[in-house]
């Protein structure tokens, strides 16, 4: 009897809390897998854009560095430096541009993300809650007709 007892109660437990409990722990699992696949969508987008911005780069430094030995005097040696040093001032300005927006818009991504975690949490310990307070008025009716 006392076995019996035991099992009444732990099936009781587990259908109050099973399914409500379950069900928070996947849409949970859920939106945290669809945040790191925004990340790493975002983390992707960057990368292209700075592997592109590289070899544009790349492409202006060879030219520049092809007119500097092309140089056939000091002016046209100097001019050649001035276009490459104005080059590289305004890939590094880019550079930090890019890096400030992208930062913003992952932050900004992450943040929304988490408050609908936040949200959905909050939803599932309300929804626990009421299971809970349904099978506490429950419970002891069962117990007391298995009695």
């Amino acid at each position: 009897m006392i076995g019996a007892k035991h099992t009444q109660g732990s099936n009781a437990e587990t259908a109050s809390t099973g399914l409500p409990l379950g069900s928070a722990v996947i849409k949970e699992a859920e939106l945290w897998v669809g945040a790191h696949s925004d990340f790493l969508t975002s983390v992707e987008t960057i990368m292209t854009d700075r592997l592109r911005r590289q070899r544009e780069a790349f492409d202006t430094s060879s030219r520049s560095i092809r007119k500097v030995y092309d140089a056939r005097n000091i002016i046209d040696l100097v001019q050649a430096q001035h276009e490459w040093m104005s080059a590289c001032l305004e890939w590094t300005a880019a550079e930090i541009r890019a890096f400030g927006n992208e930062t913003v818009t992952m932050t900004r991504k992450a943040a929304q993300q988490l408050s609908e975690v936040a949200r959905e949490r909050g939803n599932g310990i309300v929804q626990q809650g009421k299971a809970s307070a349904k099978t506490a008025t429950t419970v002891p009716m069962q117990r007391a007709a298995a009695e």
